[in-house]
């Protein structure tokens, strides 16, 4: 058996009821679930058949197997080990006859759910411009997650916003079973239904799995945790194996109170806590434990490390978020000049995918080689690249690339046969691509390859090109993409789909807008577009690594950097809204700032350019909660570095008396409506707005 300290060893030979294992970040939880399963098969205690090992991805159970199979050989393919899914599919082919499917079912993917979506809210005269099938999928799917069939809906209440959602949920399950299918949230529920309908095959396999172990039981939702429930109820050998703290998926259907309520669903279940951190060193272990602690929603343990004290957390304070990316930049530079560390053991954690775009640029500025980890990089985004063609059209009417990318984005009607002969006719005249849809809208032959309402549609994307070409030069750019993107309908068409993945797009949109401050014309846009575009994209061995912290999550870097710790960006506001959202920003906080092996700094913006507003920005309140003797604070102006005597609870930003003018005015500001200026600081205002509160922007972007 490997090595193991004492309580990693308890964990593996506490064999008999139920066993919580608190794991905080690095402290080998693997090892401990791998080594408990090989003890359990060499003492004779279970077979491989009998045992049943829950992952969350496929790349942990093949690890997991792996490490198994080195112990005990090819006795590991008798082992039921998997991810939920996995193992669900296994006992649904096996049982598919009780709840009307037959073995040999399909599992569609994201694209067939879409296209049956399509048909049937096409049959329910269902608009999915305004409505469009991957909101009815996402709310379809949380549906699931909480095992809420479609029978116990009713058509009222906040599940209600979409139209006829019960009725499409209904037709949508009836379609599935006709087709002999299922998607993945249909694994879990029907398990659930078989175990219901069929007592017997439930006492089946409760009596063949003696022991269940189950990794990240933190992340699980209610469709995973009855599961799991109802297959160890009659041994009630579990194994759960996971860190509260580090519960940060919510927003994907993650319970935390699964894990928080263990003691009450076992009422003799032990819990281990494994609280030696065999990753970072003991002054980042501080940090990261003096954070976490201001969270009411955790079961408390304390790391500590035999690595050293190492060196103390860095908090760097910024003129704003261009500074920022620089000096980072340059602190990347010298590290390597003075061989230090590798580009592959340097890890930006950003809070959102928005944030890599200033990183991306100011890497490329200065040959640093960067790779963008669980995303594309900036430019390449689909709503990146949309956005792009949309400009170059405005500038150039003759772009047929850029006009065959947007005609029908977002949908006007215009079939690919349509699109497709009018752009052979314009090859075969030698005219643009604009010029012949122009020519067949004048057009009013029987022929016509546009009728009806995309005809509609197309006219007043032309009309729209036209006006924006007139524009393009002497207005503002930033101020004309905004315009652009939002009278096509671009913009409303991701604030339509209503998911997480459309408003990370509408981020994305934003931050591209804002941008395009930073350029005099479009010309001078497009040809950078064009060079960054043109870079050698080599597989590269050694790289900065730039992710959100989500996407870090298990991973770990000699040299962490977390940019952005402001209020409004980390936390961000959004979760702040949300019941219990602080806590789950500050774990996200906690996996942050575990991820850092030797050094870990933090880093904050004194103002930000966010969503088209250069903005006044608050230090994040996970800073105040820093150990301040573990904590070393500098305030950086234009690449020098001043230390600052200012303590962390006390890092605030001082109003000057009012000035005449502005104080006393009712004002209005786009993003944040209506409010009344209390106070004047140069060009900056501290504004009470009736709607968000109390904020301070700069005097350009209000109007009396």
């Amino acid at each position: 058996m490997l090595t193991l300290n004492s309580p990693q060893l308890e964990a593996v030979q506490h064999v008999s009821r139920p066993l919580l294992v608190l794991a905080g970040a690095g402290t080998g939880k693997t090892r401990v679930l791998t080594s408990r399963i090989i003890h359990l098969i060499n003492s004779g205690l279970a077979s491989p058949y009998q045992i049943l090992a829950v992952t969350f991805t496929n790349k942990a159970a093949a690890e997991m197997k792996k490490r198994i199979g080195d112990a005990i050989g090819d006795a590991v393919n008798n082992l039921w080990v998997g991810t939920f899914h996995a193992i669900a599919a296994r006992i649904l082919r096996r049982h598919a006859e009780v709840v009307g499917l037959r073995s040999d079912f399909t599992i569609i993917d994201d694209d067939d759910q879409n296209r049956l979506l399509k048909q049937i809210l096409s049959d329910f005269n269902i608009d999915t411009k305004q409505f469009p099938g991957k909101a009815y999928l996402s709310r379809i799917s949380r549906f699931k997650d909480k095992i809420i069939l479609p029978q116990s809906l009713e058509n009222k209440g906040d599940d209600m916003v979409l139209p006829k959602l019960k009725e499409v949920y209904e037709t949508y399950q009836y379609r599935l079973k006709s087709m002999n299918a299922a998607d993945f949230g249909d694994l879990l529920l029907h398990n659930l239904g078989i175990f219901t309908t069929a007592p017997d095959v439930l006492s089946y396999y409760q009596d063949k799995f003696r022991y269940v172990l189950v990794d990240e039981y933190q992340d699980t939702n209610n469709a995973q945790y009855h599961w799991l429930l109802r297959l160890s109820s009659l041994h009630q050998n579990i194994c759960c194996v996971g860190d509260d703290d580090q519960s940060i998926y919510s927003w994907r259907g993650a319970n935390i109170a699964n894990i928080l309520r263990f003691e009450k669903d076992f009422a003799d279940a032990k819990i281990i806590r494994l609280e030696q951190n065999y990753r970072s060193t003991a002054k980042i272990l501080k940090a990261a434990d003096a954070v976490i602690a201001n969270n009411r929603e955790r079961h408390g343990k304390t790391l500590w490390t035999e690595k050293g004290e190492g060196e103390k957390v860095k908090l760097l304070t910024f003129f704003d978020d261009r500074m920022e990316a620089a000096t980072i930049a340059n602190m990347i530079n010298n590290h390597l000049a003075a061989k230090k560390f590798q580009l592959n053991e340097i890890a930006i954690l950003v809070r959102a995918g928005y944030q890599t775009r200033p990183f991306e640029e100011v890497f490329i500025q200065n040959s640093l080689p960067y790779r963008v980890i669980g995303g594309m990089k900036f430019y390449e985004r689909m709503e990146i690249r949309d956005s792009i063609a949309y400009l170059r059209i405005c500038a150039n009417p003759s772009d047929d690339l850029a006009l065959t990318r947007i005609i029908n984005v977002p949908k006007r009607g215009a079939g690919d046969v349509a699109i497709s002969s009018l752009y052979e006719q314009s090859k075969q005249e030698g005219i643009s691509f604009f010029a012949a849809v122009k020519k067949s809208l004048a057009e009013n032959s029987m022929k016509n390859f546009i009728r009806g309402k995309a005809r509609d549609a197309l006219k007043i994307l032309v009309g729209q090109i036209e006006k924006f070409h007139i524009q393009i030069l002497s207005q503002n750019l930033s101020e004309l993409a905004k315009s652009v993107l939002t009278e096509v309908g671009y913009l409303q068409m991701w604030k339509n789909e209503n998911t997480l993945e459309a408003q990370g797009r509408l981020e994305n949109i934003e931050e591209f807008i804002n941008s395009l401050s930073d350029f005099a014309n479009i010309t001078e846009f497009l040809e950078y577009v064009s060079l960054i575009e043109a870079r050698d994209e080599k597989k590269l061995q050694d790289a900065v690594s730039i992710m959100t912290v989500h996407a870090a999550k298990g991973l770990e870097f000699d040299l962490v950097f977390v940019p952005g710790l402001e209020e409004g960006v980390f936390p961000s506001a959004k979760s702040l809204d949300e019941r219990n959202g602080s806590e789950e920003e500050r774990r996200l906080m906690y996996v942050a700032i575990t991820r850092a092996k030797k050094e870990l700094i933090l880093c904050h913006a004194k103002n930000r350019y966010i969503f088209g507003d250069y903005q006044i920005q608050m230090p994040s309140r996970f800073l105040k909660e820093l150990p301040q003797d573990e904590v070393d604070f500098e305030e950086v102006f234009f690449g020098l570095n001043k230390r600052s005597e200012i303590t962390i609870p006390h890092i605030q930003f001082q109003t000057k008396p009012v000035e005449a003018g502005f104080y006393g005015k009712r004002i209005f500001h786009q993003k944040f409506g209506y409010g009344k200026v209390l106070n004047v600081d140069g060009n900056k205002l501290e504004i009470a707005f009736e709607k968000t509160g109390t904020k301070t922007v700069m005097k350009d972007f209000v109007t009396i």
